[in-house]
């Protein structure tokens, strides 16, 4: 994950916020950690201020100034609780609005980190409080001209192993053969060695009602054959190594035969047009020239879903944030108002996952798209998208 300086004070003058404060207690914000680029497990109390204008300061303690030598931002020393009080308020100077990682009513947990006493303690102060969620998404889960290249270079290699998986079944099947949703598991991850690619856990390979649990995932000894009249979820992610580079991540669906059941045609067509109908949403806002929120995204998809008589069956956000990092979900605006009521914004230079689904006891249906919303172009998918249940047979 990259942090852009820059970036966050230019967003900090747009929206009228004086200073960005974040606190840290023992390594317990992630936002803290990602702005100085290395988790390190401080004993004391820390903070981070980031003026609207000028160089970062830390306030750290006196115990603690070794986790810090590598840091170049400048310094202040406090040694008691009541130092550390005095030493904040003149660090924070005439600021006034002031951005923390805190999210109102703890709608977004992904984006509150800071105790609700520390919070007391700046409001008693004199602080006007606002969330830094969308202030972290602009300056450190943006993606910058390295990480979109280096994710349409991932997207190429994982569309290519999953073409290369379907054969590898139809193949199979056409031969007469068993295979199992664990060899195809194994594919997967042989060919991510094979290209140089990484990930974070296992491929989910799903047949029939294994597919109806949303990231059931085969073992050696535990695992289904897949064989004619069969359907096939998978969903996988890889990505290119280094720290600037972001997942492609994906979930398609194939049966095994010409005639495909009616009910899975039907429902494969239901999350298709939630898929569809929350891509519109963001195309027709970004030509209108408004700025959605997660929750509003989700709700468009969910109620596709809802409307067909299977809002039940829908068990998790409609997509995920994706950006540079090691974690396949990033620390950005999801797609969400099950989970969490997310009120971040769509940002420019930020992309996540749209990936509905619906879940019966005989098989699940999920599709997974990426979207990146360019600054020029906007909402850009940068996978294939599924529009037919792909034939084994």
């Amino acid at each position: 994950m990259m942090f852009s300086l820059d970036a966050a004070q230019a967003f900090m003058a747009r929206e009228g916020i004086d200073a960005w404060l974040l606190h840290d207690y023992r390594g317990s914000n992630p936002f803290f950690w990602a702005v100085l680029g290395e988790s390190k497990a401080p004993t004391r109390r820390a903070f981070l201020v980031l003026p609207r204008s000028g160089r970062p300061l830390l306030l750290i303690h006196t115990i603690d100034q070794m986790f810090f030598i590598d840091v170049d931002h400048d310094k202040r020393i406090y040694r008691s609780w009541v130092e550390m009080e005095a030493s904040l308020r003149d660090v924070l100077g005439p600021a006034a609005r002031v951005a923390v990682d805190y999210s109102p009513g703890g709608a977004v947990p992904a984006a509150s980190f800071i105790d609700g006493g520390t919070l007391d303690w700046l409001r008693a102060s004199g602080y006007d409080l606002v969330t830094s969620a969308d202030l972290f998404q602009v300056s450190a889960t943006a993606w910058d001209d390295h990480a979109i290249a280096s994710h349409h270079q991932a997207c190429r290699h994982v569309a290519q192993i999953k073409d290369d998986a379907f054969d590898l079944v139809r193949q199979s099947i056409a031969r007469g053969e068993t295979i199992t949703e664990y060899e195809v598991q194994q594919f997967i991850t042989g060919e991510f060695s094979r290209l140089g690619l990484e990930t974070e856990g296992q491929p989910v390979v799903q047949v029939n009602g294994h597919s109806g649990t949303p990231h059931y995932e085969p073992r050696p000894n535990d695992t289904a054959s897949i064989g004619p009249g069969d359907w096939l979820l998978i969903d996988f992610w890889a990505r290119l190594p280094g720290e600037r580079n972001v997942y492609s991540d994906i979930a398609w669906g194939a049966y095994a035969g010409q005639t495909i059941p009616p009910r899975l045609q039907s429902v494969f067509g239901i999350v298709r047009a939630a898929r569809d109908a929350a891509l519109q949403a963001l195309l027709a806002a970004w030509a209108a020239g408004d700025v959605l929120e997660g929750w509003q995204v989700d709700d468009v998809a969910r109620g596709v879903i809802a409307a067909a008589g299977y809002a039940d069956r829908f068990h998790h956000r409609t997509g995920h944030s994706m950006g540079p990092g090691k974690r396949l979900h990033a620390l950005g605006v999801n797609l969400d108002n099950l989970e969490t009521h997310d009120t971040r914004r769509i940002l420019p230079r930020t992309g996540f996952s749209i990936e509905p689904a619906i879940y019966l006891p005989e098989f699940g249906v999920r599709l997974e798209i990426n979207v990146y919303l360019d600054p020029r172009l906007g909402p850009s998918v940068t996978t294939p998208i599924q529009t037919e249940i792909v034939r084994l047979a």
